[in-house]
């Protein structure tokens, strides 16, 4: 319900700032030309299904074969969970949810999650970096806020990259900590038997080793996860583009792209549930520099409403037929 409530505040504070009204946009989408409207709709099933491809990759490279239909719920969970949760906390979370009851062992889940978590991070900073070499100008025309964003977003990824890398070479690191974690629950109350979790711990932490020494070779493997990663997040910038098309904008398709790769990494710097309002923010700022002021509006409003809203709920709707079959099997 919060998510809902910044979203409808940003979609009419950005219709506010724009000066059109619903009316407005909505004339403007009847004269929209179909066909990049529906390329950018592909573009946002696209962007759940690869990272379907890159989950079902890797559970499978550690034998536990899943057919792609269950890779896309686990990626639509994510999604979903991430757009209503503070810069994307309750993501993993859910895929852990669905892929235990698919009977998958959890030291698999772990490895599964944090090779998933390298490559999207890969992703996201190999786009950002793209586009500050295609078009170092659009940097520059920033205003100095909306450039501390993004220096903050490429931190941020960087050393989320390195967190990552680090969960993969420095288990032991991890384990001291998830033990440390146990020992201080039972000291507020809210572990009774810490040797039992301990114990638990250590089987699950051998597991875990077992499941990155075997996955740590597959470079088939390692490749197709930050492939379809790289593809996901593509599938999301060029949302914007097919969008700048769809309603009648001509040429500068270089430095939109850049641009929607800089607010990409950008908006990820403020904990707000979706980036919703910063995002905005920065896609704005960047989007008046290339066109006229009420046109950007138009294509942000488009572009958002494809990328994210749409996407968001779809990735629900998907949830939920999830859950459902879910309580049907229990039944059975």
């Amino acid at each position: 319900m919060i998510s809902l409530g910044i979203a409808v505040f940003t979609i009419w504070f950005v219709i506010k700032q724009s000066g059109m009204s619903i009316q407005d946009f909505g004339e403007s989408l009847m004269n929209a030309k179909l066909s990049w409207i529906m390329l950018s709709v592909l573009c946002m099933f696209l962007f759940i299904l690869f990272e379907g491809i890159s989950l079902v990759s890797i559970i499978r490279t550690c034998g536990h074969p899943r057919h792609l239909g269950r890779g896309f719920l686990y990626s639509a969970t994510d999604t979903y969970f991430s757009a209503i949760t503070p810069s994307g906390t309750g993501g993993q979370p859910g895929i852990i949810f669905f892929m235990m009851k698919d009977g998958i062992p959890g030291a698999v889940i772990t490895a599964a999650l944090v090779i998933n978590f390298i490559a999207f991070n890969l992703g996201l900073l190999f786009w950002a970096t793209l586009g500050l070499l295609l078009s170092p100008g659009v940097f520059a025309s920033y205003s100095t806020l909306c450039k501390i964003c993004i220096i903050a977003g490429f931190c941020i990824f960087i050393i989320l990259f390195l967190v990552g890398v680090l969960m993969l070479r420095k288990r032991e690191l991890i384990f001291r900590i998830a033990m440390k974690l146990v020992s201080f629950a039972h000291k507020i109350k809210i572990v009774k038997h810490p040797e039992k979790y301990h114990r638990k711990l250590e089987h699950v932490m051998e597991e875990y080793k077992t499941t990155v020494d075997l996955v740590g070779g597959h470079k088939g493997m390692w490749f197709k996860a930050c492939l379809m990663n790289i593809l996901q997040r593509f599938a999301q910038i060029i949302v914007t583009v097919f969008s700048f098309h769809a309603l009648g904008g001509q040429g500068q398709a270089k430095d939109l792209f850049s641009t929607q790769c800089l607010a990409a990494i950008g908006s990820t710097c403020v904990p707000i549930p979706g980036a919703m309002g910063i995002s905005d923010y920065l896609m704005i700022e960047g989007y008046t520099k290339l066109m006229p002021e009420e046109f950007a509006f138009q294509v942000q409003m488009l572009s958002r409403s494809i990328s994210f809203y749409c996407c968001v709920i779809v990735s629900g709707i998907t949830l939920v037929i999830g859950l459902l079959l879910l309580g049907r099997r229990k039944k059975k």
